[in-house]
């Protein structure tokens, strides 16, 4: 997980900017504005790591969009601007128009306005998200409580299952799950009213694995998984019992979220917050594994 090494050296050089919550600590940075926050967050997509095969061209621009938006419903906050920075291949107006398009449709059905962004040229194409949201509190991954129930807000896994079948020889039209890997919706909504309740709200964008080891580790707390409570119905329609666990803990890309509270009407209840350190399923450590970039 270099990626979390690298992570770790730019919250000790920013980590202690004059922000609510500074660059680090959580999915998004917080900023105080006048009754409320602005939320900050930005993420990046490209053909190697995140286009998988079959993938549209429009869809690119929804992953982009989808991505970004996902740290702010992490955050417990309402997207207001979105821009993006893109760097093609080659000047393709055509590609561009069609990653332009799928921007605009992800952007209008997440309530979100496009305020412009960058394009220029490198040697993969190149998506980079930049969000502003707005929030009434701050709610981020430091305030797991002794007590608290686990939730996350679907089952996990379905993105990595269909990334498996693919390199099977399945067609996309053959995937069970084909919208979760192409075309991603980030839980704004649901972010939203989860962020009234909440003591920890994260996105479950690397593996249940990494967000869950991150609230552990930022609320000195230590989480209990039960394997009893874990939705895995949709995924023993395609692996067995093992794999499906392995698919709920450590794949990536299903950008649902993790959140701790009292109590909850919404999501579904996996687990509960002790006092202590790490993550356990039935009493084995969960390991700080999944998607990784590098």
């Amino acid at each position: 997980m270099r990626e979390f090494e690298l992570l770790k050296i730019a919250e000790e050089i920013f980590g202690n900017e004059e922000l609510e919550v500074p660059a680090g600590k959580h999915d998004a940075a917080f900023l105080r504005y006048c009754d409320g926050f602005l939320v900050f967050t930005c993420d990046t997509v490209n053909e190697i790591s995140d286009f998988p095969k079959f993938m549209k061209p429009e869809e690119f621009g929804k992953m982009a969009v989808a991505v970004t938006l996902s740290d702010l419903a992490g955050s417990g906050a309402k997207p207001i601007v979105f821009l993006s920075s893109i760097s093609l291949k080659e000047p393709d107006e055509k590609l561009f128009r069609r990653i332009m398009l799928g921007i605009k449709e992800w952007a209008n059905k997440f309530g979100v306005k496009v305020a412009g962004g960058d394009v220029d040229f490198a040697p993969i194409l190149t998506i980079a998200g930049f969000a502003v949201g707005r929030a009434e509190r701050v709610v981020t991954r430091s305030g797991a409580k002794p007590g608290d129930k686990v939730f996350v807000t679907d089952t996990l896994g379905k993105a990595q299952l269909c990334l498996d079948l693919l390199e099977k020889g399945y067609e996309r039209k053959d995937l069970p799950f084909a919208e979760k890997l192409y075309t991603p919706e980030p839980r704004i909504a649901e972010g939203l009213r989860i962020a009234e309740f909440a003591n920890s709200l994260t996105d479950i964008s690397d593996s249940l694995a990494i967000s869950a080891n991150l609230v552990a580790n930022a609320s000195n707390v230590k989480i209990v998984l039960e394997k009893k409570n874990l939705p895995l119905e949709n995924l023993l329609d395609f692996v067995n019992e093992e794999k499906a666990i392995e698919l709920f803990l450590y794949s990536g890309g299903d950008y649902e979220l993790l959140f701790t509270a009292e109590n909850s009407d919404i999501g579904i209840e996996i687990g509960r917050v002790e006092k202590g350190s790490g993550v356990y399923l039935d009493g084995k450590e969960v390991l700080f594994k999944g998607y990784s970039h590098f």
